[in-house]
């Protein structure tokens, strides 16, 4: 895993997390916007689910919530659990989202609009993310409890 630098390869992944979570809060942005997105039949699920304001305000906070660890991680200490809990959080919004809007397209029998294909791409990123923050937490031992 190590490339020689002193960093893993799987450690090549702070971008993507900080990609994720801004992609996020413009999602809980778009969403909260005067536009009735949840009025479409993809949305109908997550309609019965929760508000199109709720939906907006949980993307916004899990979205800032990751961004404020991520700061704190580049920033002020390395702190691999906050980046593994704000991964986990985030990659399952995704994955939900996704799944919802699979299913409400399926039930409805309308067609899948493009963007509906990005939920499982970001859902499989967040993994890896995941994957990575597990490697740095192993590496750094945040989770041990021998010398505290």
């Amino acid at each position: 895993m190590n490339n020689g630098s002193g960093t893993s390869s799987l450690n090549k992944t702070r971008s993507t997390e900080w990609l994720l979570s801004v992609c996020a809060v413009l999602w809980g942005w778009a969403i909260l916007q005067p536009e009735v997105a949840f009025t479409l039949p993809a949305y109908h699920l997550m309609a019965e689910l929760m508000t199109e304001s709720r939906w907006g305000a949980l993307a916004i906070l899990i979205g800032s919530l990751r961004i404020l660890g991520l700061g704190i991680n580049g920033f002020w200490r390395r702190s691999p659990l906050l980046r593994a809990a704000g991964t986990l959080a985030s990659g399952l919004f995704w994955m939900c989202i996704g799944v919802l809007i699979f299913a409400a397209s399926s039930k409805s029998g309308s067609p899948l609009a493009a963007g509906s294909y990005f939920y499982p791409a970001f859902f499989a990123f967040e993994g890896w993310c995941l994957a990575a923050a597990g490697y740095d937490m192993q590496k750094n031992g945040s989770l041990s409890v021998r010398g505290r």
